[in-house]
This record gives C-alpha cells, structure tokens and sequence, in this order.
C-alpha cells in the first residue's frame, strides 16, 4: 500500500478505514463516498449493503483500493430505498463529480439521434445531437461520437452498394469517402428496403444487415481491396447494430417505455438499471 508519509507508519489498512468511518453504515442499499484529506470526493460506489461494502474495505488487496485507502479521511453514505435508485444516484453523482478512482460513466461521451424522411424517390438520412422534429422518422439515442458515426457510415455505404448495384469503392459519393458519416446524406432507397431501414434502426430487425452481408459474400468485386473494405463495413455495423439499435430496442421493451426515443440524460440510467 502506498503511504502518506504524514500518517505513521504502523497505521494499517483497516485502521485507516476504521477511522475514516464516521458513522456506522446500515444494512441498506445506497450510495457510499470517499473523501480525501481536503474534503474532496475520491471515489463514488453503490452498494446493496452499505455495511457490508463499506467494511469490506479493510481487507481488500486491490492495488487501487489500497492507494485510495491510503489517501482517504472520511467515508459518507447516502442511504436509498431501492438498489435501482442506488445505480441512479451513483451514475449521477460520478458524471457530476467526475472522482478520480472511478472510470465508468466519468468521460464526456456525445448521443446522436439518426432522423429519415421521404424526399420523392429518395430518402434523406440526418445525424444530429438533438430531435428534430420536422422528422417523421427519429431513432436514437446512440452513445458513443465514433461508433455512431462509423456505424452509420458503414451503414450507408452498403445500401449504396446493395441499391446502386456497384462493384468497386470507387464509386461511392464523395460524401461516403470519409471514414465518418455525414451529417445528412441523401440516396435512392426502394419501398422495400425502406421498411427494413426502419425495422433496423429501431433495433427490431436484423434482416437488413443479412441481406448487406449475403451481398458482399456474393458480390463479385474488381479486386480484393474492395472486398475487404465493405467486409469490413461490415464488422464496424454489427457493433453499432448491437450497442444501438438492438440494446435501445431491449430497453424498451424490458421497461416499457412510453416512447422508443430514449433522451439522451436517460440512456446510461436505463443501461445501469439492466
């Protein structure tokens, strides 16, 4: 363990503990803090049992846990009524506080919404970080600035590829180049594959994405540069299929949520919850 070098030495681990806290914890759920010297907050955990957690700390061997320790004065706790508000309260208090010890849910992360509509034969495809509501058609939120954007753009460049017919990367629109989607994007898209957009993006149906890959398998391309690059597009929307889409349409399902439009301040809660 990595000592202050102000404390004796011969304080142990479990009297650090010990004297950091300040009130017997209860054998409830809830919300546990750790603060430093200066009052600051160093760590924020949730617990089933706050006693149990909290003494738990005496004994652990973590490298982590133990340089914590090492620089803790005080430990508070916030008692919950249910273990699923213990998870709310905990996700919210480490995106405002940011503590040094914890690293999930800390970093700043952007939510995109993917909103279509009709434009005579073709179909407008939009990205943006709020809902628009002269949408008809609005999916989201999706997390993660990269995913999303990679996700969508590998989405887009196999249904140019599956509606346009074409057998080479060379001949997708400049807009589609780039490794990262374009914020709007406009294309030809038939009936047919209209409704499975909406089945995909919904997470409801994975038929679009077996038809994008029974293509590529097929597709005889000019060389096998090509074939590689939309067989990886491939990879880069079955992750994006299986962390939007697919993990929003659960949601919505598990919690019967009134709208399939998750807010962007509600994803990491509902995700926490399940």
């Amino acid at each position: 363990m990595t000592l202050d070098l102000f404390q004796p030495i011969s304080e142990t681990q479990k009297e650090r503990v010990n004297d950091a806290i300040k009130e017997t914890p209860p054998h409830n759920p809830g919300v546990y803090t750790m603060y430093g010297k200066s009052d600051e907050v160093l760590y924020v955990g949730k617990a089933k049992d706050l006693h149990k957690r909290i003494t738990s700390y005496r004994y652990s061997k973590s490298r982590k846990v133990q340089s914590m320790i090492a620089q803790i004065s005080r430990i508070g706790f916030e008692i919950c009524k249910t273990e699923t508000d213990a998870i709310l309260l905990e996700n919210l208090l480490i995106r405002s506080l940011r503590p040094p010890f914890n690293h999930a849910n800390k970093k700043p992360e952007t939510y995109y919404y993917i909103s279509t509509k009709r434009r005579g034969n073709k179909r407008e495809f939009r990205l943006s970080m709020r809902v628009l509501e002269d949408y008809p058609k609005v999916y989201g939120c999706f997390k993660g600035h990269g995913r999303v954007r990679k996700g969508l753009g590998a989405f887009l460049r196999l249904l140019f590829l599956k509606e346009q017919n074409i057998n080479s990367a060379h001949f997708l629109p400049t807009q589609l180049l780039g490794r990262l989607a374009p914020m709007r994007f406009v294309a030809e898209i038939s009936p047919e594959v209209g409704t499975q957009i909406h089945q995909f993006l919904s997470g409801k149906s994975g038929s679009l994405f077996q038809d994008f890959e029974a293509l590529v398998a097929d597709k005889l391309f000019v060389d096998r540069f090509t074939k590689n690059y939309f067989l990886n597009e491939l990879e880069l929307l079955k992750i994006f299929y299986a962390l939007g889409p697919e993990r929003n349409n659960q949601l919505y399902d598990e919690l019967n949520l009134d709208s399939p439009i998750i807010r962007q301040d509600q994803l990491d809660d509902f995700r926490a919850i399940i």
